[in-house]
């Protein structure tokens, strides 16, 4: 008898420890007025976190599958279930195969959807999602600000023109172009914006080629991180595009051992010959920098 109600209290102790830590871990994390950027460890993918002072979530891709779920459990307050802003740099699933997950445990205020509709069952299939979770939708083109009050975020890149080139002009509702090519590289359309923050600027760009980094180059200035176009591909970044942004950290989201050969050597070596420090996510994992 004695032994079973010894047993008991150790039970009733354990529970009241983890609520205690949890309770703790809890405050900790509500009452955190740390800023920090997160390039999250997805595989060959691309999925950045943001996580602001003033209790802001942003998610910028989220990979291919329900990998990133362990990134924002890791990264994002167990108690917060909403991501006030997010982006779809473009309609290729190592960027948006994620936010079919995400939508099954979070909550989107709202998404920056890439303005070309990819009419791939999967992509219809999240779009689908979407509208069930009456997520507010938005398309954003070259010139766009976002401000975050503590941060703000500029678009450089698509230009609506050049779309309006390139694609078929659609009604639809989830966005405003149409591919009908199913050979057209969805690549060149990806978002590319500087988020700003004291001080402190990071550079994404998705997957564009290059034609576009040397057609933006004239619009961009030093940053200091960069995450490197198209997981270090040889067809993302040039020469005139690095040397223009001169970062002092370069970012590659890759998946280790991809059948791709990202990053690729030549880009590699141009990062090097300015001297930049240089991380993956397939060497280092979870990629955490704080934004103060």
């Amino acid at each position: 008898m004695e032994e079973a109600l010894t047993s008991k209290r150790s039970v009733v102790t354990t529970i009241l420890i983890a609520l205690l830590f949890v309770f703790f871990s809890s405050i900790k994390s509500y009452l955190n007025s740390d800023s920090f950027v997160v390039f999250c460890d997805i595989g060959q993918g691309d999925a950045a976190y943001i996580r602001l002072a003033n209790k802001t979530d942003v998610l910028i891709d989220a990979g291919p599958d329900r990998k990133i779920l362990q990134c924002l459990g890791k990264y994002m307050p167990f108690f917060d279930k909403t991501i006030e802003l997010a982006f779809i740099s473009h309609p290729q699933k190592d960027h948006f195969g994620g936010f079919e997950h995400i939508l099954d445990r979070y909550s989107i205020d709202l998404l920056i959807l890439n303005p070309l509709n990819n009419k791939a069952l999967s992509y219809q299939k999240l779009l689908e999602k979407l509208d069930q979770k009456k997520v507010k939708l938005k398309s954003l083109y070259s010139g766009d600000v976002i401000d975050l009050n503590e941060a703000k975020i500029h678009i450089y890149w698509p230009e609506k023109s050049y779309i309006e080139k390139n694609i078929y002009k659609t009604t639809g509702i989830n966005s405003e172009f149409s591919v009908s090519d199913v050979f057209l590289n969805l690549n060149k359309y990806s978002y590319v914006f500087n988020f700003e923050m004291n001080n402190k600027s990071i550079l994404f760009t998705g997957d564009i080629d290059k034609e576009i980094s040397n057609k933006i180059s004239s619009l961009l200035g030093q940053v200091d991180i960069l995450k490197v176009p198209h997981h270090g591909s040889k067809n993302g970044a040039t020469k005139k595009f690095i040397d223009k942004v001169k970062p002092k950290m370069s970012i590659i989201t890759v998946g280790k051992n991809n059948s791709y050969g990202h990053p690729n050597k030549e880009i590699l070596d141009l990062l090097n010959n300015i001297n930049t420090q240089i991380r993956r996510t397939a060497v280092d994992g979870n990629i955490v920098i704080k934004l103060q």
